[in-house]
């Protein structure tokens, strides 16, 4: 899965004890989100580097020493990372203890969190009874480009449809493309004709240009500017 919360909640609400291998590339993305890929720091480089390796392992060996490295990284920059700053909120005056350096911390704790909940080398060594273990990908890059993809096209296309109805045209296109499809008639009927019984949704274009912090998928177009109020833009100094 790309990380995202509602696939993780649905796979294990309905397969609880279902393996789930986290998208690679994603993981990456989601490093490179907090160090940037030009990072500053020692520790920001070295995590930075630690992130890209992942896709380049191809055995249980390999992914056991990526393990150690990560663990590794924690022990040597365990203090440095456990930095607080005092600072000033310019709005309503108070004094809070903040992480230093809390994008280096935010980067090692997504690394760190998948490695703990084994979903990163699944495809590895995939649980006894898969059919096609070598089927099993480290990436979603099949998926993106082969499914994702040719959905995002006529929403894109017909983004001037409500949200109803680009969600309507959606599950007929599914349809279209199910192997062994049922009767649309009981299908239609079964949901009230496409009134009432569906469930509302926005308009799925209304995400697009806004970046997922989750599976690190960056907007459509943005301006790269930042309004929001930020105690620092860079390595933060004071008092620790």
């Amino acid at each position: 899965i790309d990380g995202g919360q509602g696939a993780y909640s649905a796979i294990k609400k309905c397969w609880p004890t279902t393996k789930i291998q986290r998208c690679l590339i994603h993981a990456q993305r989601v490093v490179r989100r907090y160090t940037t890929t030009n990072p500053r720091t020692d520790a920001g480089r070295t995590i930075y580097r630690l992130a890209l390796k992942l896709t380049r392992i191809t055995t249980l060996d390999e992914a056991a020493a990526w393990g150690v490295q990560l663990h590794e990284f924690s022990t040597i920059y365990r203090e440095w990372m456990n930095e607080k700053t005092m600072i000033k909120d310019p709005k309503t005056g108070a004094w809070t203890r903040v992480w230093t350096h809390h994008n280096v911390r935010k980067a090692y704790n997504s690394l760190n969190h998948l490695w703990r909940s084994e979903m990163l080398f699944v495809y590895l060594n995939p649980p006894a009874g898969v059919l096609a273990p070598e089927r099993i990908k480290s990436t979603t890059n099949s998926l993106e480009g082969g499914i994702n993809a040719q959905l995002k096209l006529p929403a894109r296309t017909h983004r001037g449809r409500s949200g109803e109805r680009q969600r309507r045209m959606l599950d007929w296109w599914l349809y279209l493309k199910t192997e062994l499809p049922d009767d649309p008639v009981r299908i239609a009927r079964q949901s009230d004709w496409g009134q009432g019984r569906l469930a509302k949704v926005s308009t799925l274009t209304q995400t697009e240009n806004q970046a997922d912090h989750e599976t690190g998928r960056p907007a459509l177009y943005d301006n790269a500017i930042d309004t929001d109020y930020t105690h620092s833009i860079g390595i933060q100094k004071g008092q620790i």
